[in-house]
């Protein structure tokens, strides 16, 4: 995908290209983001990224419903999912276990 992060965004280039992709409606959190491309441009800097994110709960599991909720977030584009999985949850998050 491709992230415009604004040169006046605070902290480092990552810091403000994962700001941007946690606001995404479908991401619940960013796991991993790995820049691979910078261009810089007069306003921002469009970096091209691969990241590993934890997708909201009502995000669905279809890579192309997942990569156009994310390519709806204002600086967000071309945007291509190589995998959703799912994952059992995590008892720490305070979800329910199996046998308990």
């Amino acid at each position: 995908m491709t992230i415009a992060v604004s040169r006046s965004a605070p902290g480092d280039l990552a810091e403000g290209a994962e700001t941007k992709l946690r606001r995404a409606d479908a991401v619940g959190a960013v796991e991993s983001l790995d820049i691979r491309g910078l261009q810089p441009g007069l306003n921002d800097l469009t970096v091209e990224a691969e990241a590993t994110v934890a997708l909201a709960a009502d995000a669905g599991a279809d890579r192309e419903v997942v990569a156009d909720a994310l390519a709806e977030t204002f600086g967000v584009s071309d945007v291509a999912v190589s995998a959703v999985r799912s994952v059992p949850p995590d008892s720490a998050d305070g979800a329910a276990v199996a046998g308990e």
